[in-house]
């Protein structure tokens, strides 16, 4: 055989390997395939399902000037409102909840999960899968209230299911341990959980966090009782940069002293709700599963530098910072560890980031099988 020919059935072998391969590979749109064809033996679904997101995913609406004050393409641009998102003394103003940010699409967690369970489980928006739409600025205290409003709306004296992503996880935990939804929730889902709190709160409070030309101060984030509750659950979480534990405990006005000024009275809030929902025991009746990622390192630790500086990112260390790793990260989504997903309980670990496990087809099938095929 010439030098040619051998270059041609190596060519051929492996293209005929590629393709085999290939065909044999299952993707998304293949599992997204077989989730339809399972959907078509399905009846009517048991219950509501009450679909509750994270932080920053249900748009602001501003009823007297008629905008939209977070949540639109317009809202990231547009710099200056009546009513902006910072609160007042009061702890309330004008803006009310309406629709979720991003309408359709990968930024939209809420309806992502929605689609999943229409398209796949046989449910029907505002017939048996529903929206919450909560002001993610205010305790969970409050909107677990606001959250029964809607149970009691939509359970016509059975049980409803409810499916949260992120830091929706703390709001339907207060409901059921805390607010009277023990006896009104069958299933409670939980996606990518925030139970044992998260650096990203931290974050957002030191770091303005911006959006195009829309920028969430340190001053306008302090303001918002959520975030506080969103903390690490363990207080002193700050290293230097020998990776030594500082002696600042962030449950107090004191360990924040040079850092941001806070209020003392919605850090003591916090740390009560925080406090009560961890020795709180789950009630039986409630079924709760937990579903997780641990692919991408996760911040649980956060350096502050001598310059007053703070590390959230593997990319941000400096060469001389690299060995500091192991004490900064651990396995999680990026932006919830694995240790605060799943709070020391039993989980569905998934392969995913923080975003895309809300649209994983192989979550959409645990879902699904939850809540249909117990």
């Amino acid at each position: 055989m010439t030098t040619d020919n051998r270059q041609l059935t190596t060519q051929i072998v492996a293209a005929v390997v590629a393709a085999i391969i290939s065909l044999s590979c299952t993707t998304d749109a293949t599992r997204r395939g077989y989730l339809r064809t399972i959907a078509g033996a399905y009846g009517a679904p048991p219950r509501p399902v009450i679909i509750v997101p994270g932080f920053g995913v249900t748009r602001l609406y501003d009823p007297v000037t008629h905008q939209y004050v977070w949540g639109t393409p317009r809202a990231t641009v547009h710099t200056k409102y009546p009513v902006d998102l910072d609160l007042p003394q009061s702890g309330h103003d004008r803006l009310v909840p309406q629709g979720y940010a991003g309408s359709r699409g990968p930024v939209n967690i809420g309806w992502q999960l929605m689609e999943g369970l229409r398209k796949f489980g046989r449910y029907t928006p505002d017939k048996n899968v529903f929206p919450f739409y909560y002001d993610w600025r205010l305790s969970a205290r409050e909107n677990a209230q606001k959250l029964n409003q809607l149970v009691e709306r939509l359970r016509d004296d059975g049980k409803v299911d409810i499916v949260t992503h992120s830091a929706g996880a703390i709001v339907a935990l207060t409901y059921v341990k805390l607010g009277g939804g023990v006896s009104k929730v069958d299933h409670l889902i939980l996606i990518a959980p925030t139970q044992r709190g998260v650096t990203d709160a931290f974050r957002v409070l030191v770091r303005p966090e911006r959006f195009l030309r829309r920028v969430f101060t340190s001053e306008m984030v302090a303001t918002w009782p959520f975030v506080f509750e969103l903390l690490p659950e363990e207080g002193r979480f700050l290293v230097d940069e020998k990776g030594r534990a500082i002696d600042r405990d962030l449950w107090t006005p004191e360990g924040w002293q040079g850092i941001q000024r806070v209020s003392s009275q919605r850090l003591a809030n916090a740390r009560k709700l925080r406090d009560e929902l961890r020795t709180t025991p789950m009630p039986p009746q409630v079924h709760v599963s937990i579903i997780a990622g641990d692919c991408v390192a996760t911040a649980h630790r956060v350096l502050m530098r001598s310059s007053g500086k703070f590390v959230f990112y593997p990319g941000e260390l400096l060469p001389t910072e690299r060995d500091l790793e192991g004490i900064l990260f651990e396995s999680g989504d990026g932006t919830v560890p694995i240790t605060s997903a799943t709070a020391g309980d039993t989980a569905m670990i998934v392969c995913d980031g923080h975003q895309g496990i809300a649209e994983d087809p192989t979550v959409h099938r645990a879902i699904i099988r939850t809540l249909r095929e117990p």
